[in-house]
């Protein structure tokens, strides 16, 4: 009963957060980029092998950035106006925290299925490229939902907005770097993992895909039971 009750606000806050809207209006820069940088001198038919490749992993990369930034400010955001506060005093402790890291999760899927969409429309539309296919509108939903839940987690750990932010998008960024130059430590990353998981991974890797899939969870896991832990024994108020 308090769960649902629960849920259904957490469902009604999702529609009607203006974070989500913000972030649906911003994946559209990161498309424009990616179109921008398209030859124009090759062929469409030796671009859509030669590209699908990296577009897919770039598209990928900056869906996880967006939906951990997502994540982090929203759940923040929630913290810095007493929103968990007034939660927990009328819903527990406990139900509240985790719809919201579910509600989360889907806003940021939403948001990695916008960005899909725009790329879709940005490369076949306007360029004639057929690089983009539901197999990656499945790996964009989820490569998202996923940074999500981490964005979630550092939000609920940092509580501030404006720190929450670059705290999210600084946790996953150093892999791309870190792929060509350490690639053995970078595999293990939440980033790398995550998109090596996806079928686009950064770089060579020492690890399957299972393997990659099962620490990208675990980065979730541990994330997750430490926001919980913060969650129940420092102060809501702080």
């Amino acid at each position: 009963m308090m769960v649902g009750r629960a849920a259904r606000i957490e469902a009604i806050r999702l529609l009607r957060d203006p974070t989500l809207a913000a972030c649906v209006g911003i994946a559209v820069l990161p498309v424009i980029a990616l179109v921008a940088g398209i030859p124009e001198a090759v062929p469409r038919e030796q671009l859509a092998d030669a590209l699908e490749g990296p577009m897919r992993m770039s598209l990928l990369a900056n869906v996880a950035l967006l939906g951990a930034a997502f994540g982090a400010v929203r759940t923040a955001a929630a913290f810095h106006a007493g929103v968990v506060g007034r939660d927990a005093l009328v819903l527990h402790a406990g139900p509240p925290f985790w719809t919201r890291v579910v509600a989360t999760a889907v806003g940021a899927g939403a948001v990695g299925g916008a960005m899909w969409v725009f790329a879709l429309l940005g490369t076949s539309v306007l360029n004639g490229l057929h690089v983009f296919g539901p197999a990656s509108l499945a790996a964009a939903v989820v490569v998202a939902a996923g940074a999500g839940v981490w964005g979630s987690a550092i939000g609920a750990l940092v509580r501030s907005p404006l720190a929450a932010l670059p705290i999210a998008i600084v946790s996953l960024s150093p892999a791309m770097f870190l792929s060509t130059v350490v690639p053995d430590v970078a595999a293990v990353l939440p980033l790398s993992s995550a998109l090596h998981a996806a079928g686009s991974p950064l770089g060579d890797s020492w690890i399957g895909r299972d393997g990659s899939a099962a620490i990208a969870l675990l980065w979730l896991i541990v994330a997750l039971g430490a926001a919980f832990l913060t969650y129940r024994r420092r102060s809501l108020l702080a």
